[in-house]
């Protein structure tokens, strides 16, 4: 991890082939969601189309991608191996080397985890303030709140892993807050935007600071991914489960 750029998994293998299983007939409607989604930032037909295909065909492939904004020394050090080849009448064989690692926390932001969602909850709060009043503005930011808040309660650091929260809790507090405020036709984009910002601020930005810690702790080097490994289920996933119960309440 001494690089700009950390290639990883956000979620086990397993849990990816569990989510690719139960979630396809999701993914195969999610570019009409975002497509809808888009109609309210005042574009084409066209564009939101294009939008609505484009957002989630990168989420995965950008998911893979952590760019590191910081790296914390610990102070402490570790024994680890080193694989190296050493050729042997021509024939590569690896040689383990022990080899003394300073112990770092690497932190890092996920793109399509954390950036590609906030960019598009982004351009839906500057649209729904262009558009529509004051009041309906500050209701969604009380929904990133209120979503925020409950997730930072429910989410927990996991040596290890990272910070874990569990996928269902911000859609379901976001959209409950979006129908209570009484946004109305806008229920569908404030719910989403909820989800995404009130989850990766509750889990991700709050709870990181609050238990870090923990991780200075932990044996070995962590990389902590801002919207990735335990985060991007959270995230990703709230947003689009929170437009469809908003759509469907």
């Amino acid at each position: 991890m001494n690089g700009r750029i950390v290639i990883s998994i956000p979620i086990h293998p397993l849990m990816f082939a569990l989510y690719g299983f139960l979630l396809f007939p999701l993914f195969l409607y999610s570019p009409v969601i975002f497509a809808s989604l888009s109609s309210y930032l005042g574009v084409s037909r066209a564009a939101a189309v294009l939008i609505g295909m484009a957002i989630p065909t990168l989420s995965f492939p950008l998911s893979l991608v952590n760019v590191v904004v910081k790296r914390i020394e610990t102070g402490a050090s570790i024994f680890t191996f080193e694989s190296k080849y050493i050729n042997y009448f021509g024939i590569p064989i690896p040689v383990f080397v022990p080899i003394l690692q300073k112990r770092e926390i690497v932190i890092a932001v996920n793109l399509g985890g954390a950036v590609l969602p906030v960019l598009f909850s982004s351009l839906l709060l500057i649209a729904l303030g262009r558009a529509s009043s004051q009041a309906l503005f500050f209701k969604a930011f009380a929904d990133i709140a209120f979503t925020a808040i409950v997730t930072f309660f429910t989410s927990r650091a996991v040596p290890g892993v990272g910070i874990v929260t569990p996928s269902l809790v911000p859609p379901i507090v976001s959209t409950l807050v979006a129908i209570l405020l009484g946004a109305g036709h806008y229920a569908f984009p404030i719910a989403y935007t909820g989800g995404v910002m009130g989850s990766l601020l509750g889990a991700d930005v709050v709870r990181l600071a609050k238990d870090l810690d923990k991780f200075k702790r932990e044996l070995g080097s962590a990389l902590l991914s801002i919207g990735g490994a335990g985060t991007f289920d959270g995230i990703f996933l709230s947003g689009i489960f929170a437009a469809i119960f908003s759509a469907i309440l």
